[in-house]
């Protein structure tokens, strides 16, 4: 009776066993030892290699798994015979035709001998493991080359310390990436900027702010940085994107400078000048101080700029800027308004008579001879005083004071200073009513020219006739040169004047010479119009123009140009003869 009892209980434990094979996931078998033939499998194991755990049993190992797979595992299987456990991984297809990736423990089984004389399986599918794992070194690629392709600086942090980085980031620090990683993130960031970036951090704030960074070797950079919390096994990470900003920021200087800073001598513009002054204005208000403003033309200057060309001229208003600058104190300020027109602000001065000592100053400086282009030339300047409060309590009344005052200077002989006086507002009045005037009759032609003849006294007979212009100004009738010549000279209008005399003398010339009148017509050169580059080359062009001989011109020159620059005025009158024109002195003995 006992023995079936066994025989029941050992039927059941096999059901059991049975049904709990078949209930795991994992594939599960036994090999014997001496044939490699399958003695057991559950339902998975036999359905993976296409068959049932009836028909899988007492099949050999090569004719289950077949013979590559069985030659691939051939080390495996030498390990297990000699008692030793063994795990591996291969590829697999699956009985729906997918690919996969299984485990494989082998653990020998030993008889009471200890000697091995099976082998158990197991397998687990592992397909879905290695794929997130490929996903994860897939995306971990994918961010590593977005990381190292971009300019950005990537960073990761914890608790402060820089646990990860780009190549990008360790550029910028001008480091390597291992020497960067495990630095503390202190160390790259500028004093003023180490508050806002510890708010941030602690905040937990992903909005992008600028900071000032510090470089390996302690140079500075101006950045944008924006950061994330992330979470990464467990642990908080703040990852950082670094923007290096400082060529913006340089182009943003410098676009500021531009729109505040003359281009030319780099002093401030007007739109600064008068910024500035307004402040310190104000401040001379509360202090009941004084403020001086000095307004400086430099004298003769288109002469300059015309003869020797623009290049010349700049390089002139460079030199005379910097030695502005250096008769200023560090509380003065000088700026550029434009063309040779300067303006100096003088402040805590303790009476309006001191300024004429920074005036004497400012002309000394100013007619020390320079050279240029191969040549020693001497200028000098004509300035005009105003005194705040005395002379205007704002910027525009100030300096408008103070160019009337200069004009007063040029009036007197140049190369002078004066202070402003309340008479001076009306004839700058009038000389800015004159100049808008003079440019309106050069581009609606209001001038004509009147001439006068020269007749021999013995014969009677008219030699030359001499050109003299007229203005036929809208409101005050008929005016003669010394009535606007000056104000044209002193606001560089003389040289469109001077070419329109010109050519309608020679036009005229052409007219009579067509009615049979053969009569040479003489023209006063101004001094400016003579020392442009391009003067004999416009006089021949006119002349080719109107068909008229050069011999039928004459020009009058004044004394003064035959004292300067005496090459290059034979050179000039060398040229005009070979024309055939006719030369005279004007004026002679007057200069």
């Amino acid at each position: 009776m006992v023995p079936a009892l066994d025989t029941r209980n050992a039927a059941v434990s096999s059901t059991l066993l049975r049904l709990l094979a078949d209930s795991v996931p994992a594939l599960i078998s036994y090999y014997s030892a001496d044939d490699l033939k399958c003695e057991f499998a559950n339902a998975a194991y036999a359905r993976t290699y296409s068959s049932d755990t009836t028909s899988i049993i007492g099949k050999t190992l090569v004719e289950i798994i077949g013979e590559p797979a069985a030659k691939t595992i051939e080390p495996y299987i030498a390990q297990v015979m000699k008692g030793q456990s063994a795990s591996y991984e291969r590829p697999l297809v699956f009985p729906n035709g997918s690919q996969g990736v299984i485990e494989v423990t082998l653990v020998p089984h030993f008889d009471a001998n200890g000697t091995t004389c099976g082998a158990f399986v197991l397998i687990n599918d592992i397909t879905r493991h290695r794929a997130s794992e490929q996903a994860i070194r897939d995306s971990e690629e994918r961010l590593r080359k977005f990381s190292d392709a971009t300019s950005e600086g990537i960073v990761f942090l914890e608790n402060g310390i820089i646990v990860d980085c780009n190549e990008a980031a360790a550029r910028m620090t001008r480091l390597s990436v291992n020497q960067l990683i495990g630095r503390q993130n202190a160390d790259f960031v500028a004093p003023e900027s180490i508050e806002a970036v510890v708010n941030n951090i602690r905040a937990g704030f992903e909005r992008p702010y600028e900071v000032t960074l510090l470089r390996a070797d302690g140079t500075r950079f101006a950045a944008e940085v924006v950061g994330k919390d992330i979470v990464s096994s467990g642990k908080t990470l703040r990852m950082t994107a670094i923007r290096d900003i400082s060529d913006r920021k340089q182009a943003e200087a410098r676009i500021h400078f531009l729109a505040h800073h003359d281009i030319l001598t780099h002093l401030p513009n007007r739109a600064l000048l008068m910024d500035r002054l307004q402040v310190l204005l104000a401040s001379a208000r509360r202090q009941n101080g004084l403020v001086g403003v000095l307004f400086i033309d430099l004298d003769n200057f288109k002469t300059i700029n015309d003869s020797l060309g623009h290049y010349a001229g700049d390089e002139l208003l460079k030199r005379v800027a910097g030695r502005l600058q250096s008769c200023l104190r560090g509380a003065d300020m000088v700026g550029r308004l434009g063309g040779d027109e300067f303006v100096v602000v003088v402040t805590d001065v303790a009476r309006a008579e001191d300024l004429a000592s920074v005036a004497e100053k400012i002309a000394e400086a100013i007619s020390e001879p320079f050279s240029l282009e191969e040549q020693i030339l001497s200028v000098s300047g004509s300035i005009g005083i105003s005194v705040f409060p005395k002379d205007g309590e704002t910027p525009d009344t100030l300096i408008r004071n103070a160019d009337a005052a200069m004009y007063l200077a040029k009036d007197r002989g140049r190369s002078n200073f004066q202070y402003f006086m309340p008479s001076l507002n009306k004839s700058a009045f009038q000389a800015l009513a004159m100049e808008s005037g003079i440019r309106k009759a050069i581009k609606q032609v209001e001038f004509l020219l009147h001439y006068q003849p020269e007749v021999m006294a013995k014969t009677g007979v008219v030699s030359t006739v001499e050109a003299l212009i007229r203005w036929k100004h809208p409101e005050l009738g008929l005016l003669g040169p010394d009535q606007f010549i000056s104000v044209a000279e002193h606001r560089g209008l003389i040289m469109p004047i001077g070419r329109w005399v010109i050519n309608e003398a020679i036009r005229q010339v052409r007219v009579w010479a067509d009615e049979g009148i053969k009569v040479p017509v003489a023209v006063n050169l101004s001094a400016i119009q003579f020392k442009q580059k391009d003067l004999v080359e416009d006089i021949a062009a006119r002349l080719r123009e109107h068909g008229v001989s050069g011999e039928l011109l004459e020009l009058e020159l004044t004394e003064s140009l035959f004292m300067e620059d005496v090459n290059a005025t034979s050179r000039t009158l060398h040229q005009l003869k070979d024309l055939g024109i006719s030369l005279a002195v004007d004026d002679f003995g007057t200069g």
